[in-house]
């Protein structure tokens, strides 16, 4: 046993832990704090803390009511899951790396990447996707309409191809406990274990998400290699407006031979959009839609002839005469401007 008059220094904490006994003892005025080294696996230590006013040998009893006080990784000369008293350590600041709720996050960061390495890589012993009836029960529950959303905004954000797999959402919200002391052990295999033994627990739930990331992948993949498709109309504008930095932009749209122009948001034309919204709009536009088209409604991508910053001109749509003109020469039906 080592004895401590006074308070510690950090360094000098650390150095106990390094090389010193099994116990420390620190004589405060008219208290004790003891510190209690437990060796639990190879290489790693559990360390213990106790206070009292009686002398540290009376309080190394069967009655010893000692806290947690952390995880001590030798050859990294660390202490996880810190929890050092104040009073006996005054200058202690623990390194951020080592806190609990850091390495909960890694904990489950490692497993999800084990998991997904596994299903993506073949490796999870599961099927790639479902056919049929399984494909319809697999994606009933996403709805046409966030499929096309989750299509549409993977496009909207330049998203390449080969990202778009199965992803984890792997979490783990109970005591730590021996689980740390596995995992500072061997990081990448014990999470690889933890992943196989998920995979095995939830296979069906797995193949499920497989199959709709799966459907998603091919969707896009369809859409990337169709510049026809209007999405990609959609996409420039998106782009110009956010590359503008404008905050409000003018919008000017035709319908049915009739022509209005108003201000909004820019906001109300980035990403994926159905129907652009007529959201926050002046009194005085609203009256000028409702003159020209009957209703405040929202517009369609279609409907939108030019946007303005200012005198800059952020996007306009090629006339009818442009399309017709460029058809037959260039063998496509979409505008120009696409990607």
């Amino acid at each position: 046993m080592i004895t401590h008059k006074g308070p510690l220094t950090a360094d000098e904490f650390m150095a106990w832990l390094k090389d010193g006994k099994d116990m420390l003892a620190v004589e405060r005025t008219k208290a004790w704090a003891c510190f209690l080294k437990v060796p639990m696996r190879d290489g790693i230590d559990y360390i213990f803390h106790q206070d009292g006013h009686q002398r540290p040998q009376s309080l190394l009893s069967r009655y010893a009511n000692f806290r947690f006080t952390g995880f001590y990784k030798q050859d990294e000369q660390k202490l996880y899951c810190p929890n050092i008293p104040t009073y006996a350590v005054p200058d202690w600041k623990n390194d951020p790396t080592t806190t609990e709720q850091n390495m909960r996050l890694e904990f489950c960061k490692d497993v999800r990447k084990s998991i997904e390495d596994m299903v993506n890589n073949d490796r999870a012993d599961l099927p790639k996707g479902l056919t049929g009836d399984g494909l319809k029960a697999a994606t009933a529950g996403y709805g046409h309409d966030l499929m096309d959303r989750s299509v549409a905004q993977l496009l909207m954000d330049s998203v390449p191809l080969d990202d778009v797999k199965f992803s984890s959402d792997y979490n783990y919200a109970g005591d730590l406990g021996d689980i740390l002391l596995d995992y500072l052990q061997d990081r990448k295999g014990f999470a690889d274990q933890t992943a196989a033994e998920y995979i095995t627990l939830h296979k069906a739930e797995i193949i499920s998400v497989l199959t709709y990331a799966n459907t998603v992948r091919e969707r896009y993949a369809a859409i990337l290699s169709d510049t026809d498709n209007p999405i990609h109309k959609m996409k420039q504008i998106s782009d110009a407006v956010k590359s503008s930095g404008a905050t409000t932009v003018r919008v000017t749209i035709e319908k049915n031979g009739a022509e209005v122009s108003i201000r909004t948001p820019a906001q109300n034309l980035i990403g994926y959009h159905r129907i652009y919204e007529n959201c926050d709009i002046s009194s005085a536009d609203r009256r000028a839609l409702m003159e020209a088209f009957g209703n405040v409604s929202g517009y369609t991508l279609d409907d939108i002839r030019c946007i303005t910053n200012g005198r800059k001109t952020i996007y306009e749509a090629p006339s009818p005469e442009v399309k017709q003109a460029e058809t037959p020469a260039k063998g496509f039906a979409m505008t120009m401007g696409g990607m």
